[in-house]
């Protein structure tokens, strides 16, 4: 028999946050593990069942992290539900509905209009059951337990991406969750390829030890797979959007090794305006080369400055850095920027004026020839200023094609 306790919403949050799905075995020469009290999970489930509902009804978090979080208490639901009689299954649903729906006469703001303060607890908690999730799309989704979810390829794709991203973060925490989760499918691949057979393979037979954990872990894999393909269209959403906002992503550079990848500091090479001169000397031909570019951050189609670079280029060298002579907030504007590469928009009224004494067949020319002669003379000191800062050492900046991969 389980016992029904009410829960209030000042309970302790975060008493669930790294109980395993099925009791792990201690470890070789330890003491025995106190056998789990149904009870004590059933309160804890509780508990995480009302936090959940409060940062659902409230909108304090990321749907997804909500998802997560129902995804998390569904598993350990029926996992529960497995150590306990039939006959008292019933309660373990009955006490989880009435803890969710105690949460909807929590008010999410004080009378004074301020957060209450469970909001961080609870927030934090909901948050933290998203990586928790994605490790079991990981590990769960791997050989290991047969490949039994079915995503398409563009899913599994961008799964991939975001299970790499978590882990990045996440660090050697991540195996806090991970290593269990292995050790819970080594133990019933038997059961969950029976449940999902996959590449045609038979299935070893499941020990009679183990047919009780048979729901569970059905469960495991509707609820897993069903989060990892919600995860998935919400990235693929993204992905969409930020490349129909981009268009063509070779048309940028990212600066040094960072990764075209969103809000990355880029410059959109495909529109610089560059000029150049070519020499001779004693160590063969030299190309020197200045490129006005501007500055996005990927996916923001709103320009957010500029910059000026020189190089010098040994003859098949198109790979050599560049050195900045000049950006936005510095010393040069960026009209004197523009007019250094040739992008010369318009004249000194001086000139103007003398242009329009010509006879009308010559102002053209007149009009070109002056823009050249004062692009020329930026020019000329621009690269003065570059071969010095070369000469001087300083570091030269690498830039990195983005690619559509």
């Amino acid at each position: 028999m389980i016992r029904r306790t009410r829960f209030s919403i000042a309970a302790v949050w975060l008493a669930l946050m790294a109980a395993p799905v099925f009791a792990q075995a201690p470890a070789p020469g330890s003491a025995p593990a106190a056998p789990p009290n149904p009870n004590v999970i059933l309160a804890d489930l509780s508990t995480m069942a009302q936090a959940t509902a409060v940062a659902k009804k409230c909108d304090w978090t990321d749907p997804m992290y909500v998802l997560a979080a129902e995804s998390m208490l569904g598993m350990k639901a029926a996992d529960l539900k497995a150590m306990v009689a039939p006959d008292v299954r019933g309660q373990v649903d009955a006490a989880l509905a009435q803890a969710t729906a105690s949460a909807s006469g929590f008010a999410c703001k004080q009378p004074d209009g301020t957060a209450p303060p469970q909001e961080h607890k609870v927030t934090m908690f909901v948050m933290d059951q998203y990586w928790r999730m994605i490790a079991h799309v990981d590990v769960l989704g791997s050989l290991r337990w047969g490949e039994v979810f079915h995503y398409t390829p563009e899913e599994r794709a961008v799964l991939d991406k975001e299970i790499a991203r978590i882990r990045d973060s996440k660090g050697y925490s991540y195996w806090e969750v991970g290593n269990p989760l292995e050790t819970l499918a080594d133990k019933t691949v038997t059961l969950a390829c029976r449940e999902r057979p996959s590449n045609g393979k038979p299935c070893r037979p499941v020990p009679p030890e183990l047919e009780g954990n048979a729901p569970t872990v059905k469960v495991m894999i509707e609820f897993t797979e069903a989060f990892g393909k919600a995860v998935a269209a919400g990235l693929i959403m993204e992905k969409n959007a930020f490349e129909a906002t981009v268009g063509d992503i070779r048309a940028y550079s990212a600066i040094g090794d960072d990764s075209c990848t969103r809000d990355t500091l880029v410059l959109k090479t495909a529109d610089a305006h560059t000029k150049s001169e070519e020499t001779e000397d004693s160590f063969g031909a030299m190309t020197h080369e200045l490129t006005f570019v501007e500055k996005f951050r990927l996916g923001n189609p709103e320009s957010v400055g500029w910059v000026l670079l020189f190089r010098s280029m040994m003859a098949g060298d198109s790979g050599a850095p560049h050195v900045i002579i000049a950006e936005d907030g510095g010393e040069w504007d960026e009209e004197s920027a523009r007019i250094g590469v040739g992008d010369v928009t318009d004249l000194y009224a001086e000139q103007v004026a003398l242009i329009k004494t010509l006879p009308p067949a010559e102002q053209a020319k007149a009009t070109q020839d002056a823009k050249d002669s004062i692009s020329e003379t930026y020019f000329r000191n621009f690269l003065s200023m570059g071969l010095m800062q070369s000469i001087s050492g300083n570091g030269g900046v690498q830039l990195t094609p983005c690619s559509a991969d």
